[in-house]
C-alpha cells in the first residue's frame, strides 16, 4: 500500500487545508507522511499556518476514512499520480495551481503533448464539423484529444478521436464513482480503453457547479494549445480559455458570424485578443511538428491594400510587435488597426502570438 498517496488524501479530507496548503506543507516537511506525524509546535512553525488549520491534522479518524478512499480505488481500477511524482504531467506540474492528486481510469500516456478542444454543449453543425475536421487531422500525431467528456463540442471531439483510435482524455468535474451527463457512460467506458477519463475530486464526490469550472484549469494545463470551437458570451468554456491564457499557452478560437449566439464568446475572444483566429484545422496541427514551410510570396496574389502592405513589411523587419507598437509605428489608433489585422490573419498572412504580438506566418 502506497502510504505517501493515503496519507495525501488524508490531507485532502482535513476542513480548512486546500491543495495550496497541502503543497507549502510539503515543501516544508518533505512528504505527507512528515507533515501528518509533525507536532502542533512544528505545523505552527510554517508561514501563513494557524491553529484553525492544523485542527484536524493527526486524527485517526481522518486516517482511516484516507485507506477506505484508497481501498475503493484499487477494487474498481482507479489510479492515483500526486504531484510528487515522477510520472504526474510534466505540462501540468508547471501551472501553479496544479491539483496535488489526480484520480484516472485507463493507460494513459502522460508523456504524449495534448491539445484540447471545447465550447458550447450547445453546438451547431458549423461547430460539428470543424470539430470532426480539426480531430480528423490529428489522426498521424502522436498527441493526447482533452477534453471535458460533457455534452455538445466535448462529446464531438472524444467520440471523433475515438472512432480514429486517437487517445482522448476526459476530464471530469466529479469522482470517477459516477458519469455525468449519464448519456456518456458508453463514450466514457470507449474512452478508457484508448487514453482514459480522470478528475482531481475523491470518487464519490458529485458533480457541483462550481467543479466544473476548477475542472476547466485541468483541460488547459494539460495541454500545449487549446481550441474553442463554439461558444456563447460567459460560455463555461471561455474559462478554459482564461486559465490557457494565464499559463502562457497557445489559443484558438473559431470565428462565427456576429449573429450567430454560439460564436459570440470566440468572436469576442479573438476581438480582444485572447485567442488567435482560427479558419483552418492545419493552422492548430501544425504546432505539433512537420508543419508545412510557408512562403510567404506565394500569399502575394491576394489584393493587398497599402495599410495591409506597411504592416507586412513592418513585421518583416522588427520580426514581432504588440499592438500598441504597431499603432505606433503606423500612426494609426488601434480601433482602426484591428480590421486591417483581422484582414491579414483571414488571408493567412500573419499570426497573433500569446502577450497580444502578431508577426509574419
Amino acid at each position: 500500500m502506497n502510504q505517501e498517496i493515503v496519507h495525501l488524501i488524508a490531507l485532502r479530507m482535513c476542513p480548512h487545508i486546500g491543495d495550496m496548503t497541502i503543497k507549502k506543507l510539503i515543501s516544508h516537511f518533505g512528504s505527507a507522511q512528515n507533515v501528518w506525524s509533525a507536532n502542533s509546535q512544528e505545523l505552527l512553525s510554517v508561514y501563513h499556518i494557524g491553529h484553525k488549520t492544523i485542527q484536524h491534522l493527526g486524527k485517526q479518524s481522518l486516517l482511516d476514512q484516507a485507506y477506505k478512499e484508497f481501498e475503493y480505488c484499487i477494487t474498481n481500477n482507479i489510479q492515483i499520480v500526486h504531484l510528487w511524482d515522477d510520472s504526474y504531467p510534466t505540462i501540468l506540474k508547471e501551472c501553479s495551481d496544479a491539483p496535488v492528486m489526480l484520480y484516472y481510469k485507463g493507460a494513459i500516456n502522460w508523456k504524449l503533448p495534448a491539445v484540447s478542444i471545447v465550447g458550447t454543449r450547445k453546438m451547431t453543425s458549423y461547430g460539428e464539423n470543424f470539430t470532426k475536421k480539426l480531430v480528423e487531422c490529428f489522426q498521424k500525431k502522436k498527441i493526447n484529444i482533452v477534453s471535458g467528456l460533457a455534452l455538445g463540442v466535448d462529446g464531438c471531439a472524444h467520440k471523433k478521436a475515438n472512432e480514429l483510435a486517437i487517445p482522448t482524455l476526459g476530464v471530469l468535474a466529479h469522482g470517477l464513482s459516477t458519469l455525468y451527463p449519464p448519456q456518456h457512460k458508453g463514450l466514457a467506458e470507449r474512452i478508457i480503453q484508448n487514453g482514459g477519463i480522470l478528475s482531481e475530486f475523491a470518487p464519490n464526490t458529485k458533480p457541483e457547479r462550481a467543479n466544473f469550472i476548477q475542472r476547466n484549469r485541468i483541460i488547459a494545463g494539460l495541454s500545449s494549445v487549446t481550441v474553442i470551437v463554439e461558444s456563447g458570451y460567459g460560455g463555461g468554456a471561455i474559462s478554459t480559455v482564461k486559465f490557457a491564457n494565464s499559463y502562457h499557452r497557445e489559443v484558438f478560437a473559431l470565428p462565427g458570424k456576429v449573429t450567430d449566439t454560439c460564436s459570440q464568446g470566440c468572436n469576442q475572444l479573438i476581438r480582444n485578443l485572447e485567442a488567435q483566429i482560427l479558419t483552418r484545422p492545419e493552422d492548430v496541427v501544425s504546432l505539433f511538428g512537420e508543419a508545412p514551410i510557408k512562403n510567404l510570396q506565394q500569399e502575394l496574389w491576394i489584393d493587398l491594400t497599402d495599410q495591409e502592405l506597411k504592416i507586412i513589411e513592418l513585421l518583416k523587419r522588427k520580426g514581432k510587435l504588440q499592438i500598441d507598437a504597431l499603432s505606433l509605428e503606423l500612426n494609426l489608433p488601434t480601433f482602426q488597426l484591428m480590421p486591417i489585422l483581422l484582414q491579414l490573419e483571414l488571408k493567412n498572412i500573419i499570426e497573433t502570438l500569446p502577450g497580444k504580438y502578431f508577426s509574419l506566418l
